[in-house]
């Protein structure tokens, strides 16, 4: 091959009529970006359900409920009302019980605020300190009820039992329940 074969194959490479060729290549690069862009979306779509559906699973509600829920009822009264008796009794099982009615009424008021979680320990882990001041009040009177639930022979004094429900009052006040 000499050098005036390679220079007449240079020329034939430049002078060629490349439009059809370019035309084509238009169209093809066309219809594979329109596609990517349909895959980004349709992926995009799909990330976004399953981010979703992890985040109802994992009991992180995208948008609470504000806090407080409702005014005072006389029957909100009068159920805490038996509650406090029951703090003040001289039987433990008793005041057991009432650390657990407060326990499970501070728990659905957390579900109607919609919370979401399979206990009142899930659904406080959901709620943001600043969303409620006696949160950490609340968590100490939940840990409690827990030793309660799970100690069979835990013995709880007539002065924990004040404490506590004192501390659920705080939070029910606080969220306008009384």
């Amino acid at each position: 091959m000499t050098a005036q074969d390679i220079i007449s194959f240079v020329r034939a490479i430049f002078s060629y009529d490349y439009t059809a060729i370019i035309v084509w290549l238009k169209i093809i690069s066309g219809i594979i970006s329109a596609l990517f862009v349909v895959g980004i979306a349709y992926a995009a779509y799909h990330t976004q359900r399953v981010f979703a559906k992890y985040r109802a699973n994992a009991g992180l509600a995208t948008a609470q409920a504000p806090l407080p829920t409702t005014e005072p009822s006389p029957k909100n009264i009068a159920q805490w009302n038996t509650i406090l008796e029951r703090a003040a009794s001289d039987d433990e099982n008793e005041r057991k019980l009432a650390i657990i009615a407060a326990d499970s009424l501070l728990d659905k008021i957390f579900v109607l605020q919609g919370y979401k979680g399979e206990n009142l320990g899930a659904r406080l882990r959901n709620v943001e300190p600043s969303d409620l001041d006696t949160l950490q009040d609340l968590w100490e009177a939940h840990k409690l009820r827990n030793r309660i639930a799970h100690e069979p022979h835990y013995a709880l004094s007539r002065e924990e039992a004040t404490s506590a429900v004192k501390l659920y009052e705080n939070t029910l006040k606080e969220l306008r329940y009384l």
